[in-house]
């Protein structure tokens, strides 16, 4: 504070006292703490090392304090994804993350937009993400890691005749189109592909919107219309024959996938298990043991 006075005022005590104490610990080290030579007080080249290691201190008392205040609590950890990233890949990233992580933790699911997950982990209203996007994000102090691209295909039931494999835009608009609502990237991207080609979704012969992704592949394998979809969603409907698959030749057919989290965040042990968890279910290497640092800032 630079002087007595105004130490005394900000510690609610004497300005006799101040001194009383600044008088003790020069007693007990044997030495000058206090230059007193001019106008402002300041620490002598001893004062500045006892007052180090008196911080040290202090910081170490705070910890304690706050690990025996929260000793017995649950820690929170809130995870949001986008649809598909939850309903293909999420079960198994959990199955890996409380493995680890198997007790002490309460866990909170948001499922969101790509736009909507960033603003609320900038708000710190969540811990880490995991999306598909159409446009790239940059945004400061957020760590994206990339991960796979997630591939996007038209999909029919059977009953509706078309062959499968590569196939012209136009045979689909013979049939409704289902689909998510807009917000959605895969709405997006097909949006994008349509514009490209000259053409929209009113030309398809309908539209049914669904809000979830399970009554939306439902209502396809009942053949009610054909939809846009992620690959992974549908990968089992399209082995056994249940679903078709077609490829749209001017359509774009993938779309990107990220983790992010808060850059303060990356060394975090619940933050780092969850990455390595999310690593590990793509087959990738974990990015915190490759010699290149793979967070994108």
């Amino acid at each position: 504070m630079g002087s007595f006075s105004l130490a005394a005022k900000e510690l609610c005590i004497t300005q006799s006292a101040v001194s009383q104490r600044i008088k003790v610990l020069e007693n007990h080290y044997a030495c000058l703490l206090i230059d007193r030579s001019g106008a402002v007080l300041k620490p002598t080249s001893q004062g500045v090392k006892v007052l180090a290691r008196a911080n040290m201190i202090l910081t170490a008392v705070r910890d304690i304090e706050e690990a025996v205040k929260n000793l017995g609590k649950k820690s929170e950890f809130t995870i949001g994804f986008t649809p598909t990233f939850g309903f293909v890949f999420l079960p198994n990233v959990l199955d890996l993350f409380l493995n680890k992580n198997f007790s002490g933790i309460n866990l909170r699911f948001v499922s969101q937009q790509p736009e909507h997950l960033i603003q609320e982990l900038i708000d710190k209203k969540l811990d880490v993400i995991v999306f598909e996007h159409c446009v790239e994000f940059t945004k400061d102090n957020i760590a994206f890691f990339p991960l796979p691209n997630d591939e996007m295909v038209m999909i029919s039931s059977p009953s509706l005749g078309i062959p499968t494999g590569e196939t012209r835009l136009e045979v689909f608009f013979k049939h409704r189109l289902i689909s998510r609502g807009e917000g959605c990237s895969s709405r997006q991207l097909l949006n994008d592909n349509l514009n490209r080609t000259g053409s929209t979704v009113k030309n398809f012969k309908g539209m049914i919107t669904h809000d979830h992704l399970r009554s939306l592949i439902q209502s396809t394998l009942k053949g009610q219309g054909v939809a846009f979809v992620s690959r992974n969603l549908v990968s089992d409907h399209i082995y056994t024959g249940d679903l078709r698959e077609h490829i749209i030749p001017e359509f774009r057919n993938t779309r990107s996938r990220s983790l992010a989290c808060n850059l303060n965040r990356v060394n975090d042990s619940l933050v780092n298990d969850f990455i390595e968890s999310v690593f590990q279910t793509f087959n990738l290497q974990s990015p915190f043991n490759t010699p290149e640092n793979t967070v994108v800032i």
